[in-house]
């Protein structure tokens, strides 16, 4: 049976990456890149306020697509991680669990400040230099300053503020029953103390923990065996 895939994408990214992971994956499993407002196909969409907004949205774009006991599984990369765990409980709330769930790019199930200080009090060159400490600025937007500060900053600075939302409103300890992998990056900052414990109290399933070669934008160069281990737990 055909197992989907929702992939959930990176704080300031666009879920259009995962597109080509389609060639990649076994024909039982049917990667659907879940866009966020703001971005990609949804560029017209206006932002999200907060993380309760977000689920809200992905939970009714979801359930169509999950109907008739549609078989599933969540990937989501960072901040996509966090949003993935997030629709995770609320689809299980809703008498829905997935095969699996693929959490990457994360040393917490729950939000860290990796800037330094609340998004809003950073003017633009201090949260590009914050980004670029702990490797989070894709590295395809280096050289577009022009492309950053029109496009790529204020979808950033959206995501950073629903994360900085969930961390204050949501109940980010409630444990899902889905078993969860989480996969980080060797040299990745923000995930080298990464907490079997915490993680490990987050699901009442197995809890596995896989480590690649590089920083936080590890998926890129290990897209081979990462889409082999999905296609395995899928």
């Amino acid at each position: 049976m055909r197992v989907m895939l929702l992939c959930l994408p990176h704080a300031g990214g666009s879920a259009s990456r995962y597109h080509r992971w389609r060639a990649l994956l076994p024909a039982h499993v049917d990667v659907v890149p879940l866009e966020l407002n703001g971005r990609g196909e949804r560029v017209s969409e206006p932002l999200y306020a907060s993380l309760g907004e977000a689920l809200d949205d992905l939970t009714h774009r979801t359930l169509p697509l999950l109907a008739a006991g549609q078989p599933f599984a969540l990937f989501g990369h960072s901040m996509g991680a966090y949003l993935a765990l997030a629709l995770e409980r609320r689809l299980e709330s809703l008498g829905l669990q997935g095969r699996h769930l693929f959490l990457s790019g994360r040393g917490s199930p729950c939000y860290r400040d990796v800037l330094g200080a609340p998004v809003g009090e950073l003017d633009d060159r201090r949260l590009l230099s914050a980004l670029a400490a702990f490797g989070g600025l894709p590295p395809t937007l280096t050289d577009h300053d022009e492309l950053v500060s029109e496009l790529f900053l204020p979808v950033l600075r959206a995501d950073f503020r629903l994360l900085e939302d969930g961390a204050a409103t949501a109940d980010e300890t409630v444990p899902v029953r889905s078993p969860i992998t989480v996969l980080n990056g060797e040299d990745d900052d923000t995930a080298n103390a990464v907490c079997h414990t915490e993680w490990q109290r987050l699901s009442t399933s197995a809890v596995d923990f896989r480590a690649y070669a590089g920083g936080h934008f590890f998926i890129d160069g290990n897209l081979q065996g990462i889409t082999q281990l999905i296609a395995a737990r899928t």
